[in-house]
């Protein structure tokens, strides 16, 4: 990927745009399955697992610029993805500030979207005793909006700037030092063998925001489903490292957690955006809705604490 590339793919997707529907948006892509090999130093393996979440990243871009809800999901999922890598190898290959500070604003012009989506699309979907389909087509409208206010960052020089920068860093190693790795060095390891701390840290990471959660506090849930996310990525960036059965089923655990801590936080989020349709002439659902979400939130949460406890006693996938 360069920035002729890159110009590509969003040209591509704006040709897409003239010549066809709305209901015709390029497919959304989903993460493609990394591939390593055993005999593979570390620092090829960053550069593999990098360019894998670059890959799905840009492969959406078609999509978002057709305004498609699945696509702007999966390339915030790329997003987290490569941020959630490069977190984990931030001690032996530290991203360079200005590259740090456009993954974040990347991050930042997509998040809001998304959540107006989700409450649009499932959150309101899922409730009960009320007609939310008043609120559904408000949500919906200021998705939209979103979405189209969205569009001038991915055709903007600072996107493709970002991505030509990234591609330039992963391929041409940019956290080596002058001349060779020291021997010592986690890049210079073996994958098989580098893996082990990187695994055993995410879920170290993730036992201690166990340890410490009110499960009634919603930012620290948040907290908790983001280490939980980190410890299965890092799995799923290993897997042909590892064993598979033993990996399946500690990604599979980890998902369910995600799943069921994703979906709490999705109230949450509910909770914060109703009161804005409560004062745009929705005062009386948006009212109604936000104590669905209060109970439903609370009804959810009981029991929670098993399911912690359960996931902070698995261990890391070994060899």
């Amino acid at each position: 990927m360069n920035t002729e590339r890159t110009a590509k793919v969003v040209a591509s997707g704006v040709a897409h745009l003239r010549a066809h529907s709305p209901s015709e948006a390029p497919a959304a892509v989903k993460a493609e399955k990394v591939r390593l090999k055993r005999k593979m130093r570390m620092e090829e393996a960053l550069q593999c697992m990098g360019l894998n979440c670059m890959a799905q990243i840009e492969a959406n871009v078609p999509g978002v610029l057709a305004q498609h809800t699945e696509s702007l999901h999966q390339m915030r999922v790329g997003l987290r993805r490569l941020r959630a890598l490069l977190g984990m190898f931030d001690d032996s290959a530290p991203l360079p500030a200005e590259l740090r500070e456009g993954l974040d604003w990347l991050s930042g012009e997509l998040g809001e979207t998304r959540d107006w989506d989700v409450l649009a699309d499932t959150t309101l979907a899922g409730m009960q005793g009320i007609n939310t389909e008043p609120l559904r087509a408000a949500a919906a409208e200021r998705a939209r909006n979103l979405h189209r206010d969205m569009l001038p960052a991915m055709h903007s020089p600072r996107f493709t700037e970002l991505m030509q920068q990234l591609d330039g860093w992963l391929h041409g190693c940019g956290w080596r030092p002058d001349g060779p790795l020291p021997k010592d060095h986690l890049l210079a390891q073996r994958a098989g063998d580098g893996m082990v701390p990187l695994l055993r840290k995410a879920q170290r990471r993730l036992r201690k925001r166990i340890a410490a959660l009110d499960e009634n506090d919603a930012p620290a849930r948040h907290r908790v489903r983001i280490a939980a996310k980190k410890a299965r990525y890092a799995a799923e960036f290993f897997a042909d490292l590892l064993p598979a059965k033993k990996q399946q089923r500690y990604v599979k655990r980890l998902s369910a957690l995600q799943d069921r801590l994703g979906h709490l936080n999705d109230l949450a989020v509910a909770g914060k955006l109703l009161p804005v349709l409560e004062n745009s002439g929705h005062a009386h659902d948006a009212a109604f809705a936000r104590g669905w979400v209060a109970g439903a939130s609370s009804a959810q949460s009981h029991g929670l604490r098993d399911a912690l406890d359960s996931i902070a006693r698995l261990k890391p996938v070994r060899r």
